[in-house]
């Protein structure tokens, strides 16, 4: 409330002396100004709100159509959100706080009104009244956010959380406080040094944020960007975290299928050749590093392919090139790079993998894939590869080097006929 303006009193009074000295105190406060409206009874009082608005209402409990606590009640109806100050001639506690619970904000009895004392109380109780209507904003807002908030003590034991949070983790807040968020939605995914890390920020007084999953109540499992402030008190103590959860699963998501579409082959799933040839360089570098290590390249073509396309049409050649990228994939290893370069020609990166490895590992595709056999209303479709291998050199300057090896090797073993392997001799 704006200082300069007087502050409007509605003082609910039977009694002519009492009402005197209330509105010659308030005269002679020297923290504000005062204008009183004196009404002796409720149905007074009531006509009284009616006409014009009050900041606050000083109300005796003894009054000519009401009695004791029911005078609070029945005030608390008629001034709909104005502050009550009870004033009474009972110096009891024991009563007074059985008037705060039944709705005042302040008690006073008459006569011990001290100096200034009856103008602080009724400032005091604007000013508690417009923090209420501020903590009530906040949380409605924090009720209405989008994001689960989560306030923890300083042993991170959940003592409020938004609806959010309920609908976010599958826990309701009444069934979150009392726990500590990591024994409701800890994943297991992330390990321990990950938390180890977070908390040495949180306790050192810092802002932390991250990206982490958790797990719901019914098991799902879903990503989340976490932030947390510590909150300290006026000695510089952590006494509680705030933690702000925002769902970022189908951002995840899209991620990791545009990352897909970047990397792979749409139609075979493969890595594409752009991923190829980035690995290839990798391991390149790693071969002309590190002495004991080897790396051997295959270049895969299927045989007579486009005859299969111009005879079975495009769709028959497309389940062709799924099946063949199907044996590939089955018989590679986690540590290999399958990727299809292009038309019918497909390559593997086996990584760690020496001239026998390699070679065992080609012979168990040409295998496989010659008794491949697709049902087509035209007839039965076979299919065979032709493979050439190289081996990466501790002295190729780059990738191309490799790749020229296998492709020569590659169209040495077509010369020989096909459906076979050509292990390069350069």
């Amino acid at each position: 409330m704006n200082r300069l303006e007087a502050i409007r009193v509605l003082l609910v009074e039977d009694e002519a002396g009492d009402a005197h000295l209330v509105k010659m105190k308030l005269r002679q406060a020297q923290c504000g100004r005062f204008e009183v409206t004196w009404a002796q009874s409720l149905i007074e009082a009531q006509r009284c709100l009616a006409a014009s608005p009050f900041d606050v209402m000083l109300l005796d409990l003894s009054l000519p159509d009401s009695e004791g606590l029911a005078t609070i009640h029945s005030a608390r109806v008629m001034a709909m959100g104005t502050p009550i100050v009870v004033l009474s001639g009972r110096g009891d506690t024991d009563f007074a706080l059985t008037a705060l619970e039944a709705g005042a904000l302040d008690y006073m009895v008459k006569g011990d009104f001290g100096y200034d004392g009856l103008a602080r109380v009724v400032r005091y109780a604007l000013l508690r009244t417009e923090m209420e209507a501020r903590n009530n904003l906040l949380i409605t807002a924090l009720e209405a956010a989008a994001n689960g908030v989560v306030i923890t003590d300083k042993d991170a034991i959940v003592i409020w959380a938004n609806p959010a949070f309920g609908r976010l983790t599958g826990y309701s807040p009444e069934e979150a406080v009392g726990h500590k968020p990591n024994e409701l939605i800890k994943s297991g995914v992330q390990n321990k040094e990950f938390y180890q890390d977070m908390w040495a920020d949180l306790l050192a007084g810092r802002h932390w944020r991250g990206e982490l999953i958790n797990k719901r109540k019914n098991g799902s499992l879903y990503h989340e960007e976490l932030s947390i402030a510590p909150v300290k008190n006026g000695a510089g103590e952590i006494t509680h975290f705030i933690g702000i959860k925002e769902d970022i699963t189908e951002r995840k998501e899209m991620e990791a299928q545009l990352q897909k579409l970047a990397s792979t082959d749409p139609l075979t799933g493969l890595f594409n050749r752009r991923v190829f040839l980035e690995q290839l360089e990798q391991e390149a570098a790693k071969v002309a590093r590190l002495t004991h290590y080897s790396v051997v390249l295959l270049m895969l073509d299927l045989d007579f392919f486009k005859r299969i396309n111009d005879t079975f049409g495009h769709d028959t050649g497309d389940a062709v090139l799924k099946t063949f990228a199907e044996i590939v994939r089955n018989n590679s290893r986690a540590i290999d790079v399958p990727a299809r370069l292009g038309g019918e020609e497909f390559a593997i990166l086996l990584s760690g993998a020496d001239k026998k490895d390699a070679l065992s590992m080609a012979e168990r595709l040409r295998q496989q894939v010659s008794e491949i056999v697709i049902d087509h209303e035209a007839g039965p479709v076979q299919i065979t590869v032709s493979i050439g291998a190289a081996a990466l050199l501790a002295d190729d300057k780059n990738g191309e080097a490799v790749l020229h090896r296998a492709d020569a090797a590659l169209y040495e073993a077509k010369d020989r006929g096909r459906n076979q392997t050509y292990w390069s001799c350069f």
